[in-house]
């Protein structure tokens, strides 16, 4: 019988480990190219050239990923050139969040898949649901959260469904693929739900460890939580007539991030949230991580990640050269690229979470 839920434990993690991380340039000023991990050595004849590479950040760094894969298997379908394998192997995170799983049956995806065995071999700590997944270098020192468990207003089977949270010795990973308002926010006593079970959770674990909040928010933030205008949308038209936009979607979310233009002291304790993105690339510029032909380009996958842990950011980029790299030959699919969005990528001052 193929598994709908989550499970109530976490798979139990492979013998296998990984140390094929390549040894670290001389100096962080100078950084050598990322280079190949050997289980590309094992490659079958099919697969095609890596066409991405990524320079390395220096050792005593942990870098985290998130990809909304628009459906995990079809992402690394051959139609799509491996592009899934082919990221992952060339940014190699410590760890990988990924969105819009979609499998119903992830326990047959994540642990018997052939397409998926180098994913096992990279990542001993393996975390999924239906719509959220985890895969880990680095061991969590608890169970996994699915969902909320002192929720009151959101579906329970879907919060589990769609938020996985893991506990790391120095901060809590919590991964989230966030419901939408639907056309015509048809759905929108649905997100306000979610939004008040979601921050309850939140500034719960926030009480405990610092909080990184990745995934997708499927939210549009906008220059100043009091106006409509937005460098996060590329049809400011779309502002208030699509889901993700509306003004009680935008509040839930504001409310956890605030005013943020008095950040200047990284290491002070506070009680807000910080855009990291955002913050590192401010507020005029431009980039998205998710694409359409209606509605154009979106920026909603990222990293928020709690004030007092600011101190740990490195770098924040979005991947664009993913999606170009692996269009389809015209012809070969209608879809379009392996997936409507981009991977997001968090560099930290860390050598472990």
């Amino acid at each position: 019988m193929k598994r709908t839920t989550p499970p109530e434990s976490p798979p139990a993690p492979t013998d296998r480990s990984n140390k094929r991380r390549a040894s670290p340039p001389s100096s962080p000023e100078s950084p050598a190219k990322r280079t190949r991990p050997d289980l590309h050595k094992k490659r079958s004849d099919s697969l095609p050239a890596n066409p991405l590479f990524f320079y390395k950040e220096p050792r005593g760094t942990t870098q985290i990923a998130t990809w909304n894969v628009a459906g995990l298997a079809t992402c690394n379908a051959e139609k799509w050139k491996f592009g899934f394998r082919l990221y992952v192997e060339a940014e190699d995170p410590h760890i990988l969040a990924i969105t819009e799983v979609n499998e119903q049956d992830a326990d047959s995806v994540f642990e018997n898949d052939p397409n998926f065995e180098f994913l096992r071999e990279l990542y001993p700590y393996r975390y999924w649901a239906y719509k959220v997944a985890v895969v880990s270098k680095h061991k969590p020192v608890a169970p996994p959260i699915f969902g909320f468990p002192n929720g009151t207003r959101y579906d329970p089977e879907d919060g589990r469904a769609r938020c996985l949270t893991l506990e790391f010795e120095t901060c809590f990973l919590v991964t989230t693929y966030v419901p939408n308002s639907g056309a015509e926010f048809k759905r929108l006593d649905r997100r306000q739900n979610w939004a008040a079970d979601f921050e309850t959770h939140l500034r719960a674990l926030d009480a405990q460890k610092p909080v990184i909040w990745t995934g997708d928010f499927n939210v549009i933030r906008t220059i100043t939580p009091e106006s409509n205008e937005t460098n996060d949308l590329q049809w400011p038209q779309n502002m208030g007539q699509a889901a993700g936009t509306h003004e009680i979607e935008r509040a839930a979310h504001e409310r956890l991030l605030g005013k943020q233009p008095w950040l200047k002291n990284p290491k002070r304790p506070g009680p807000l949230f910080v855009d990291i993105w955002r913050l590192i690339h401010g507020p005029d510029w431009r980039q998205y991580t998710h694409s359409s032909r209606k509605l154009g380009g979106w920026r909603i996958d990222g990293f928020i990640l709690s004030e007092r842990y600011l101190w740990r950011v490195r770098k924040c980029e979005i991947r664009q050269e993913v999606k170009k790299k692996f269009w389809p030959a015209k012809g070969v699919v209608k879809l379009g690229a392996l997936s409507d969005h981009w991977p997001v990528w968090l560099s930290l001052e860390l050598e472990h979470l």
